[in-house]
């Protein structure tokens, strides 16, 4: 492999890695954690949550996107295909994110910390469902960046 596809393949495989990682870690520990909560404490966690993590995974999510096209364009074949499979994929994850979920987002963060939205509980289950949707595209892109530079 030459050296511009080897710099792309570690700007695919480090940020989608990264990416998807925090995206299940949160549907596996922060999730399950967030429901059983009461609802006081959960707001202040969660709205802690969101001021760390936010504003990191979309970079991420971008770095990883820019990695797959420039991999996907000095590469051929099967490795090509992955990476545009794993750029598509992580696409539509932030796409998904900024729809949903994000508006959720939202609403803890304009609130003063400890502050309780009127419908939390609501909000709360609607969130997990959207994480959960979202937890599956985002291993699934995990798995062709990885493909992409097993066939390459």
């Amino acid at each position: 492999m030459e050296t511009m596809p080897r710099l792309a393949a570690l700007l695919m495989v480090v940020p989608t890695a990264i990416w998807a990682g925090a995206i299940f870690f949160y549907a596996v520990e922060r999730v399950n954690l967030w429901a059983r909560m009461p609802l006081d404490q959960y707001v202040v966690d969660f709205r802690r949550s969101l001021y760390r993590s936010d504003p990191l995974q979309p970079i991420l999510g971008i770095l990883a996107v820019i990695g797959c096209v420039v991999f996907a364009l000095t590469t051929g074949g099967a490795a090509s295909a992955w990476a545009w499979s794993g750029a598509l994929l992580i696409v539509a994850v932030i796409v998904f994110s900024i729809a949903l979920p994000e508006r959720i987002n939202s609403q803890f963060r304009r609130r003063p910390e400890g502050e309780v939205p009127p419908n939390a509980a609501e909000l709360r289950r609607r969130w997990r469902l959207f994480h959960f949707i979202r937890t599956v595209p985002a291993i699934a892109a995990l798995l062709c960046v990885v493909l992409a530079t097993t066939f390459a």
